[in-house]
């Protein structure tokens, strides 16, 4: 215990050093501007979700028509629950939206100036991926049972837009495990789904069936082993989907009689872990919008299916969040590396405007795209270092899925650590999407190892570059970030500290306890169950404790049901039984993830404490000291 001390003591020496940034006050940090996403076309303008800043976060409809931007959906909170993480939470046709709201747990719709129910109040259906067919009067939507047994069961359904749909709607398609992306044209519904133990991104097809006949349907695209997904359909009628059957997501367009292909080494989708519809749509008759993502950026590539020319009229983007258009019209919801989104148009001629604007932001750190060697291959990060400062302290982040990934765009709360004096090591560690199937399938079997190795690899190779300190560097991620983070202090002595929110301690209890929508995830990550229950054991954090020896902080919402409050209990009590300094926050009316103002202050203010006080850092006069436990003066 001793020589801990004496570890732990080195770290947090204090190392005066110079940080040419101005310090970011954690309002700042917190109010930042209103987010926005998920744009929409019709003729009646252009329409996006906005999350209100000064309400929480609350989801609403927006609206732009002739230069004036109005709210269409006030009063109500814009959001789907279905798979837990919803989307697909409204659509647009002409005059009409319809939306899902979190308030009443009912479907709305606006036709003109009139907003009325669409269902009835009921805690039995949760709906998401939600389209219109106006001349059919009807809506589709991915709907999920919640009276099924032994799980929720997902449909595609049609709600009848002139009743109050008392049987919560009419089953069009039904018998897989999963639903998402229907999308119609002149009574044509075409989706993709997969079944258990897959993910979407493992497996998935595209399937066609008429809205007057839905008994027939087609598969029109779909391998084993090959996951087809997002289907578009065109302006000359046929369809298009992404398909990775060339080892990444690629375009292919099914026409009556033929089939046209881009190949291109980048991924140009992304996976489906909500059920917005993905960053492409269809440009007039022959032309295709969607994302490029090339070193971890994504760009607006345009694509002509009738002669393979692919255009890029949008540089410098850090992603594309989601497309759509009216005619030639184009809409881009675009992230930068230096301002928050905007929502772009562009016309036929390719002039650029932005609808909703944002403005450069200063004295920031700007992304360095970084690669190192790990145990499977290059692994990617992006780096944050802080102007003026020799060897400062570091924070490495774990993002989420882990089949997801961290994408350069202007982040708060990257520049807000940078600002106090901490790089910022952002891992797309083996798993992560963007960088094709290989790069994806890597970690198939090795979740809790091979993300570990390519954190530590990374995080070593920027030290030795004399970029950080290696003797203060926390590491920190959430949910799937967090289980990485948590294994990573478990298994590795590399780390001074360890930030852990709603993280998963317990692998076991996660494949027990998890919601339809993950609950066979972890079969191809780890092992299937219950017949790999060992390799869950001896990958689980809370088994291995004998080999933690840093502080730890823990974050957790008592209203989580993908990684129940329970997992942060029993990991704080077992850190707590052996003595290391640990601090346990939890949150009243959280979930996965924290909405409320209150909730990311106190989550912000104690992660910077934290922080402060575990790597000897100068402690700020803006926030409270956090009370942690066994940590020696």
């Amino acid at each position: 215990m001793l020589q801990l001390r004496e570890r732990h003591n080195k770290r947090r020496q204090s190392r005066p050093y110079t940080v040419s940034m101005q310090r970011m006050p954690i309002d700042q940090a917190l109010a930042g501007t209103d987010s926005i996403r998920q744009v929409r076309a019709s003729s009646d303008g252009v329409f996006w979700l906005a999350g209100l800043a000064s309400e929480d976060g609350r989801m609403t409809v927006q609206r732009w028509r002739a230069g004036e931007i109005v709210e269409i959906t006030p009063g109500f909170n814009v959001r789907s629950r279905v798979m837990e993480y919803g989307g697909g939470a409204y659509a647009v046709a002409d005059a009409l939206v319809v939306w899902c709201d979190d308030f009443t747990k009912r479907l709305w719709i606006r036709d003109g100036d009139i907003t009325r129910p669409l269902t009835p109040e009921s805690s039995r259906f949760r709906y998401g991926g939600l389209t219109l067919a106006p001349r059919n009067r009807l809506l589709l939507a991915v709907r999920e049972d919640h009276d099924a047994v032994p799980e929720e069961r997902s449909e595609i359904v049609a709600l009848d837009l002139d009743s109050g749909n008392a049987d919560g709607g009419r089953v069009l398609v039904s018998g897989a495990d999963f639903y998402a992306g229907p999308v119609v044209r002149d009574g044509r519904l075409a989706w993709f789904q997969w079944m258990h133990p897959n993910m979407s991104w493992d497996e998935a097809s595209v399937w066609v069936t008429n809205l007057d006949d839905p008994g027939h349907v087609d598969r029109i695209h779909g391998k084993p082993g090959v996951s087809a997904q997002h289907p578009v359909w065109l302006g000359d009628g046929s369809l298009a989907c992404v398909t990775d059957e060339s080892g990444h997501w690629n375009w292919v367009v099914h026409h009556a009689d033929a089939t046209s292909t881009w190949r291109t080494p980048h991924d140009c989708s992304i996976p489906v872990w909500v059920l917005d519809t993905p960053p492409a749509c269809a440009v007039g008759d022959d032309l295709l919008a969607t994302v490029q993502i090339d070193d971890g950026r994504g760009a607006l590539a345009l694509w002509h299916p009738s002669n393979g020319e692919v255009t890029h009229p949008l540089p410098g983007t850090a992603m594309i969040e989601s497309l759509a258009s009216r005619g030639q019209e184009l809409f881009a919801i675009a992230e930068w590396d230096d301002r928050p989104a905007s929502l772009v148009r562009i016309s036929p001629t390719g002039e650029r405007t932005e609808l909703v604007a944002s403005e450069p932001q200063t004295n920031l750190s700007r992304p360095v795209c970084h690669w190192s060697e790990g145990p499977a291959g290059p692994v990617h990060s992006w780096f944050y270092p802080v102007p003026g400062a020799v060897a400062p302290p570091m924070l490495v982040l774990t993002h989420g899925g882990p089949t997801s990934a961290h994408y350069p765009g202007f982040d708060r709360m990257i520049q807000f650590w940078v600002s106090r004096g901490i790089c910022v090591l952002d891992v797309n560690y083996s798993g992560s999407t963007g960088f094709g199937r290989t790069y994806r399938n890597r970690l198939k079997g090795q979740w809790g190892v091979l993300d570990v190795a390519d954190v530590v690899a990374a995080a070593r190779e920027v030290c030795r570059a004399g970029l950080a300190d290696p003797e203060r560097v926390a590491i920190a991620g959430g949910s799937a970030g967090g289980y990485t983070t948590l294994q990573a202090l478990v298994t590795s002595d590399f780390f001074a500290a360890g930030i852990s929110s709603y993280g998963i301690g317990d692998l076991r209890a996660l494949v027990e306890e998890t919601h339809k929508a993950e609950s066979r995830y972890t079969f191809a990550l780890v092992a299937p169950w219950p017949e790999g229950e060992q390799v869950y054991r001896e990958r689980s954090p809370i088994t291995q404790l004998d080999r933690l020896d840093t502080p730890m902080l823990i974050l957790q919402g008592l209203e989580d049901r993908v990684v129940p409050p329970g997992q942060a209990f029993d990991m704080a009590k077992a850190v707590r039984a052996k003595g290391l300094p640990l601090a346990l926050v939890t949150f009243e009316n959280e979930g996965h993830g924290f909405r409320s103002l209150a909730a990311r202050r106190q989550s912000l203010e104690s992660q910077l404490s934290f922080l402060e006080q575990v790597l000897g850092m100068p402690l700020s006069d803006d926030v409270p000291v956090l009370s942690i436990e066994n940590l020696a003066p």
